[in-house]
């Protein structure tokens, strides 16, 4: 892996947080209380534009691999199916800057994962960086929100899971993974589509223009676009890497909640937000130094 294939990697990964960063405030604005008609709303929205894209651009299949599950793909589109579902439903029950900064724990998560069930090897700074990081998300968890379902917390803390993992597997297949984060996504639609049932068919009924308009642009564009070039850019840069560049979102998603819906975050979040991005930077300097004195 050569340092521009690192460089492009990164860049793509950063377009892609940078985008992902408005899909907490797309949530809010749409105003739909029932979590489970998000999950299965926006995969298949999401699933719909990488198939409609897959099929009139073939040139773009070798990018974005193929549009249902097959064995090499399964392991990592599970992953992104139960993150997509618990992320919708940490945003909807919580602080939404609570709930990221936990989700920003995602790369040290990869790290720790990496390390003690697959045997790679991990710099010992990194490690270090993760255990720092971690600890920051434990302060987050403890924190009490007025007004807020506590399982918030939780989801989020499995979708930091559920992505790590998904990274991890994703750049172990040989094809195109610029679909699988949708690929994903319809495959929760499934899911919850069967346990729920018809119980979803009246607040589906429910949904005005306005609503609908939120959930498109949020599924049909923002995830898709946003997850498929973090997911790419695993290929070019470790999954753990690839992780950090959800802290963008971190980072920028509650300045907009802030902006456009007055939400501020809570003491706890700012301590352990600030605890992780450091931990992030340090570990991020330190890469960058090391690669200046390979040089």
């Amino acid at each position: 892996m050569n340092r521009n294939t690192v460089v492009n990697g990164n860049l793509i990964g950063i377009l892609g947080g940078i985008i992902l960063s408005t899909d907490s405030l797309f949530i809010r604005l749409m105003a739909v209380d029932n979590s489970w008609l998000i999950v299965v709303l926006r995969g298949v929205l999401m699933w719909a534009v990488m198939f409609a894209v897959w099929g009139l651009w073939p040139k773009s299949r070798a990018v974005l691999g193929v549009p249902w599950i097959t064995r090499q793909n399964l392991l990592p589109a599970l992953f992104f199916c139960a993150a997509s579902a618990c992320f919708v439903n940490a945003l909807n029950r919580g602080n939404i800057a609570t709930v990221l900064v936990i989700i920003s724990s995602t790369p040290f998560v990869s790290a720790i994962i990496s390390r003690l069930f697959f045997a790679t090897k991990i710099d010992r700074s990194l490690m270090g960086a993760a255990m720092v990081g971690m600890l920051g998300v434990v302060i987050v968890m403890t924190g009490r929100q007025s007004g807020y379902d506590g399982s918030a917390n939780y989801f989020a803390l499995a979708t930091a899971v559920c992505m790590a993992l998904a990274f991890i597997f994703a750049s172990r297949v040989e094809q195109g993974t610029l679909a699988l984060p949708s690929l994903g996504g319809v495959l929760a639609s499934v899911v919850v589509s069967l346990f729920a049932g018809s119980g979803l068919v009246t607040p589906l009924l429910a949904l005005h223009a306005g609503q609908w308009g939120w959930l498109v642009i949020e599924g049909a564009l923002i995830i898709p676009v946003a997850m498929g070039l973090i997911s790419l850019s695993t290929r070019y840069v470790p999954p753990a890497n690839a992780g950090l560049f959800l802290l963008l979102e971190t980072a920028l998603a509650p300045l907009w909640i802030y902006l456009f819906l007055q939400q501020a975050p809570t003491l706890n979040a700012v301590l352990g937000g600030g605890i992780i991005i450091m931990a992030v930077i340090s570990q991020t300097l330190r890469v960058k130094k090391q690669a200046a004195i390979a040089l």
